[in-house]
């Protein structure tokens, strides 16, 4: 009769540093299943990379092998009232075939959540997900979604829509024209990331990597705004069937905004116009005279974890007064369970612990899908996540609520 075999020991996970970097790139590519030459991680990649905010794990039976990574960027998001704060963009998160089951994505969860709390690291952690499913067991709300839009081309604005002209630059150009732009409009739209010089070399990198067959980045610049777009050619025996891929849009004011779609929409020889990083309340759907030249689809896109409550609470201003009692779970990170006095207002919130009886009850995971306002509380009462006294939850509901969704113009 055999006998089974004992479960493998726990692997410990630990800091990582610029000496591990070949293994960390290693696991990365086994992990994901890519291969990116040396000419673009020189340039791209490694620059971006915080190297002492890596985790990973190594297993001594199998020579020390890095099995398990992590990292966390130091990002600044703006949050609802305008408040650029502190992020940790939680990425490259990997575990290697052969050891997965086996606890290392709880490890590096634990290591880099409680590591921020136990330091006073970033209050929030945000990341987007390979895999939509397995966030949420760490508290990750789904808190930033985003649309997926095929517009044909041509298609007519509503009468009155006005538009100035627009003009495309060359490449070597952009940086300093759509730099400043998009700092201008990141420091004011809730959700939007500030770009370091790391951030920009990824965005303006021509690389083959990121064409999928396209051509090179072009850029299209209004004196308010600017949209960079790659376009993919494709003959018929009918003539060019072109599609022009929309890479971003930034625009500073509704008729920047209106002019740089005006532009793409028109732009020869195309047939479609494809934008995947649009934004749930993206104005678009409402400049189009006909709402079918337009498919939508809606994806998940930034998930938020709310690390310190108390911390997290104030990074931002509410959009009425709540002065609710809110019982909390949070299995994970459990210096967030228990019963909170919520008080916010439009200058912003504080929480105390408290032996009131609770007025509202939540996991700390759909708290952070409301937290920036892309999740209405109402929803998650209705979908059975979020209960409580009518009238506390419409209060607290209201307070989290923004006039329009957050929105998030990119992955990390």
């Amino acid at each position: 009769m055999n006998e089974p075999h004992p479960a493998p020991a726990p692997l410990q996970v630990t800091t990582l540093s610029a000496d591990d970097l070949e293994d960390i790139l290693d696991i990365d590519a086994a992990a994901f299943g890519q291969d990116p030459p040396q000419n673009f991680l020189d340039v791209a990649i490694i620059p971006w990379l915080e190297l002492d905010r890596f985790v990973g794990a190594r297993d001594p039976a199998a020579g020390n092998e890095l099995v398990a990574a992590g990292c966390i960027f130091s990002k600044q998001m703006t949050f609802p009232g305008g408040l650029v704060q502190p992020a940790a963009g939680v990425s490259w998160i990997g575990v290697r075939p052969g050891w997965r089951r086996r606890g290392l994505l709880r490890g590096l969860m634990t290591a880099q959540l409680h590591g921020l709390h136990d330091s006073g690291g970033e209050a929030v952690a945000i990341l987007t997900a390979s895999e939509a499913g397995l966030y949420g067991r760490f508290g990750y709300g789904q808190s930033i979604n985003r649309h997926l839009f095929q517009v044909a081309h041509g298609a007519a604005f509503h009468a009155g829509v006005r538009t100035d002209n627009v003009i495309e630059i060359r490449a070597d150009r952009a940086p300093d024209i759509v730099k400043p732009l998009y700092a201008k409009v990141a420091a004011t739209r809730h959700g939007y990331l500030a770009r370091t010089d790391e951030v920009w070399a990824m965005r303006f990198s021509d690389h083959e990597l990121l064409r999928d067959g396209a051509s090179k980045k072009r850029w299209a610049v209004h004196p308010d705004g600017y949209a960079a777009y790659r376009v993919k050619s494709a003959w018929t025996e009918r003539g060019p069937n072109f599609s022009l891929q929309v890479d971003e849009i930034c625009a500073a004011t509704d008729r920047a905004f209106a002019s740089l779609w005006r532009y793409l929409l028109d732009f020869d020889l195309t047939r479609q116009v494809n934008y995947d990083k649009g934004w749930i309340d993206d104005p678009l759907l409402d400049l189009l005279h006909d709402p079918r030249s337009v498919t939508v689809n809606a994806r998940d896109h930034i998930w938020l974890r709310i690390v310190d409550l108390d911390r997290a609470i104030g990074l931002r201003t509410y959009s009425g007064p709540a002065h609710v009692v809110v019982e909390l779970t949070d299995g994970f990170c459990p210096w967030n369970q228990g019963t909170w006095m919520f008080d916010l207002d439009g200058d912003g919130g504080t929480v105390s612990r408290t032996d009131a009886s609770p007025q509202v009850r939540l996991d700390i995971r759909d708290l952070g899908a409301c937290f920036v306002g892309g999740t209405p509380l109402a929803r998650l009462v209705t979908a059975q996540r979020v209960t409580g006294e009518p009238a506390a939850l419409l209060e607290l509901g209201a307070a989290l609520a923004t006039p329009l969704a957050p929105w998030c113009p990119e992955g990390f």
